[in-house]
This record gives structure tokens, C-alpha cells and sequence, in this order.
């Protein structure tokens, strides 16, 4: 009887950082979850009871975190249509919210997920393990809670969108070193 091979070393278990737009954005609470999508058009001709080809139709990726540091230039980062404002003296600051639209080239950033490789938040040297969206619009406004036994954190989500500057069938996201070549 034939068995199933493994190797342990390559089943992973971590939490991670989240570098947006290259600013690690701090804490997070249940996760950083990368969702891929793909939806495919299959192609049926009455010749054939199974599918003859296939189409993709359809490429999304989103990635969701709740933040738990509240500082408004973390949050910054994860805003789309909202205007930061810090004063000349370094310590007021404000993000204001209404009106504004999304601007398709100067909101979209850049994700970087990056796992931790142990419980004091040692990130991983393997660049193999990375995850990179080249480029997403955060969809982020604060929702506020205010318990005395819970943290309060602020939901975010950024989705990707297409990088014409790359090649066909690398525009969205990364799995892995950006720095392998063929």
C-alpha cells in the first residue's frame, strides 16, 4: 500500500506583518487573510458532455486585517478619499472624511505580507514566503468601540487592482521573492 508523502518543514503556522505602501501598519487582531478569486467560463459545445475549454473571466484579490494601533498616521495609510492633515508642530493631527472620491492612481499602495516565524514577532528571512499585491485601494473608514474589556481595533480591506506596468498574467499579485528571476 502506497502512502502520502510530507514534508513537515514545509507546513506553516505564523502570524504576519502588513507593510502598506512600505510602512509596517502595527498590530493586528484575527489576522491578515489573503483572498484570491478567480472565475472561469467554461466552454460547452453539443458535440461534448464535458467542458472543451476554459476562460478566465475574472481575477480579484483582497486582503482584510483589523488594526489595533489607533494612530491616525497608520490610519492614514488605509483611507481612501480622506485628507490628512499634521500641523507645522508635528503632534496635531486629523484625517477628515466626506465628499471625497477615490483616486485610482494616488490611493492605490502597495501590500506586503510578511509571516513571523515565532511569538515575539521575529519576521521570517525566507522571501519565498511573502506575499505581494502590487497594487490595491484600501476601503478602510473606522468603526469605533469603546469597551473596557475589548480592543479596540478598525477594520480594514484593500482589494487589488491591475498593474498595466507588468506583463500579462503578473499584474496582480506575487507568491514568493520578487527578486527570482528566470
Amino acid at each position: 500500500m502506497s502512502t502520502a508523502t510530507l514534508t513537515p518543514a514545509d507546513i506553516k503556522m505564523s502570524s504576519a506583518q502588513l507593510t502598506v505602501g512600505g510602512t509596517d501598519i502595527g498590530g493586528t487582531d484575527g489576522g491578515i487573510v489573503f483572498t484570491p478569486t478567480v472565475t472561469i467560463q467554461k466552454v460547452f459545445v453539443d458535440q461534448s458532455s464535458m467542458p472543451v475549454k476554459h476562460f478566465i473571466t475574472q481575477e480579484e484579490a483582497t486582503v482584510t486585517a483589523n488594526l489595533t494601533e489607533y494612530n491616525l498616521t497608520k490610519i492614514n495609510l488605509v483611507m481612501s478619499g480622506a485628507t490628512y492633515t499634521l500641523d507645522s508642530g508635528a503632534t496635531k493631527k486629523k484625517i477628515e472624511v466626506g465628499g471625497g472620491q477615490i483616486d485610482n492612481t494616488s490611493d492605490q499602495v502597495e501590500l506586503i505580507i510578511t509571516p513571523t516565524v515565532d511569538g515575539s514577532a521575529t519576521l521570517t528571512s525566507d522571501n519565498n514566503l511573502k506575499i505581494t499585491v502590487y497594487q490595491c485601494i484600501p476601503f478602510t473608514h473606522p468603526e469605533a468601540s469603546f469597551m473596557k474589556d475589548g480592543v479596540r481595533y478598525i477594520p480594514c480591506t484593500f482589494d487589488a487592482q491591475r498593474d498595466s506596468s507588468k506583463a500579462a498574467g503578473k499584474q496582480l499579485y506575487l507568491l514568493g521573492d520578487s527578486t527570482a528571476t528566470a
